[in-house]
């Protein structure tokens, strides 16, 4: 196929999806949420205290479906995907690996756009938007309170600076110029709003992610896993770390060691006294990934069959809870003040309950549960967004311990990302393992030149990936890796079933060998 023609092919994947898309919102009589619009109903709906604007119920139900309804999520992704590989087609070279170079700043001004306050103040502003003198001004009297803010003889936060940030941000589609030097949120920027008025987040700031379904604490977590500060900072020695196998006998385990020039992992690093606002943070937005996963959980019959569990079958979640690592005593600390009352009856019931565990020690077989009688074995574990945090070594030892104290009917479920490849061949063709769900490759048309992994649209876990890999030597995984893992610790997958894009989530099921 030709240059042209491959354009071509692309051009009409997108007008293809945007039929579909089309025709799916008009079977709803609705439209498709503006990208200009913000929508502060993702987070308020969930959250009592939540001062944000309540959104009319079309809109309400137009973003839902932007995010559960397959036909829609397929049309989006390819009409992403393919509008990302048209572009990247079209740039000139050097200038596309000049921008590419520099993505950190968009990172980094994201991060000061959550830190800043900034969301709830335009929040407040209304669609008209604020100058970028008074949004300083309302930042210092957050931040400083009205007599910090009116001081002289502070340095004072420059509106010209902030301004040339913000429309980073607006050019990036993150915000809104309403007119110059005028920002107004958008639909993104209204996704982390954390709900709370400026009042509130002038007087308890360490609130800011209480009582919200996680978006803005997602922001705050990335940069207590150093994405403006640590994590940037350990993001630019990849290069270095990479190469360093030639030169040293033993490098650092990762960047962030040697960023900071420390042994210290990330875990014990925060969880110093000094970081207890972002282990808080790191606990509270795994919570984001209700939206990230499109309304899918683990506790969807097509993630598994949990009818076919004995009556009273003790469940296992190995290092969850509430989406990080709770089996630790820190975060097990914490976990029932971060769940609040939202499931207070299964705390009574004796249904759930949190124990301090290192899964890299043997685990107990036979567990004694409120309200149940002993079991000699658990019905299923389950390790959601665990395996993604660690080595491959780690994750054959936290494997081999759960296959230890397993039962040769013990049912091991792994959700996590399943990262396709970006070429043809899929890796997914094993004929032993059932799948169900969509892969990316068969979204697509046939004949399109999109790439199987869908590109741009799927760009996140890939991302992800490599948060991972520079934090804690880790990785998002595709299925051919995590095959491997799971067989080198006595587990053979037997089923995965696939979310649909753009983040490639898999609920894989493995048994006892």
């Amino acid at each position: 196929m030709s240059t042209l023609a491959s354009l071509r092919a692309l051009y009409n994947t997108i007008g293809g999806a945007l039929d579909d898309l089309e025709r799916a919102y008009a079977a709803h009589s609705l439209d498709h949420p503006s990208l200009d619009e913000p929508y502060y109903q993702v987070l308020a709906s969930d959250m009592p205290y939540s001062v944000a604007p309540k959104a009319n119920p079309a809109r309400v139900a137009a973003e839902t479906i932007s995010s559960t309804d397959p036909e829609i999520v397929r049309a989006q992704s390819l009409i992403a995907g393919a509008c990302g590989q048209l572009a990247a087609s079209m740039r000139n070279p050097f200038f596309h690996v000049l921008e590419v170079a520099h993505l950190g700043h968009i990172s980094a001004a994201a991060q000061f756009l959550e830190a800043s306050h900034t969301v709830e103040i335009l929040r407040d502003a209304g669609e008209q938007g604020l100058h970028v003198k008074d949004l300083a001004h309302k930042i210092e009297e957050i931040k400083l309170g009205q007599e910090g803010a009116s001081n002289p003889d502070i340095d004072h936060l420059d509106p010209i600076k902030l301004s040339h940030v913000l429309r980073l941000l607006a050019t990036h589609h993150l915000l809104r110029e309403v007119a110059p030097n005028v920002y107004a949120n958008n639909r993104f920027s209204s996704s982390i709003d954390s709900g709370k008025s400026l009042e509130q987040l002038a007087v308890a700031p360490e609130k800011k992610y209480e009582e919200s379904n996680g978006g803005a604490a997602y922001i705050g977590f990335s940069y207590a896993w150093g994405l403006t500060a640590e994590t940037l900072r350990a993001a630019s020695y990849l290069r270095e770390w990479l190469l360093l196998s030639a030169e040293r006998p033993k490098k650092p385990a990762t960047t962030f060691n040697l960023a900071l020039n420390t042994d210290e992992n990330f875990y014990a690093w925060i969880e110093r006294p000094e970081n207890s606002l972002r282990l808080a943070q790191v606990s509270r937005s795994m919570s984001a990934a209700r939206a990230i996963q499109g309304g899918r959980n683990i506790t969807d019959k097509t993630a598994f069959p949990w009818d076919t569990l004995p009556q009273n079958a003790v469940i296992v979640d190995v290092g969850g809870g509430i989406g990080g690592v709770s089996d630790r005593p820190q975060t097990v600390s914490i976990a029932p003040h971060v769940w609040g009352d939202a499931h207070k009856d299964l705390f009574e019931a004796g249904r759930v309950s949190f124990q301090a565990q290192d899964f890299f020690e043997p685990q107990p077989s036979s567990l004694t549960v409120p309200n149940v009688d002993s079991v000699s074995h658990p019905a299923a574990y389950v390790l959601a967004r665990v395996l993604h945090n660690w080595p491959d070594a780690q994750c054959a030892q936290i494997l081999k311990n759960l296959r230890a104290a397993a039962g040769p009917d013990t049912k091991l479920i792994i959700n996590d990302t399943v990262l396709p490849y970006a070429c043809p061949d899929s890796g997914d063709s094993d004929p032993s393992i059932k799948q169900t769900g969509p892969t990316t490759a068969s979204l697509i048309p046939t004949g399109s030149p999109l790439l199987p992994n869908m590109g741009m649209a799927t760009l996140g876990g890939y991302l992800l990936s490599i948060t991972m890999m520079t934090l804690l030597d880790a990785r998002e995984r595709t299925l051919e890796e995590f095959q491997a893992l799971t067989l080198s610790a006595g587990w053979k997958i037997v089923s995965i079933d696939r979310c649909p894009p753009p983040m490639p989530w898999g609920y894989i099921v493995a048994v006892p060998v």
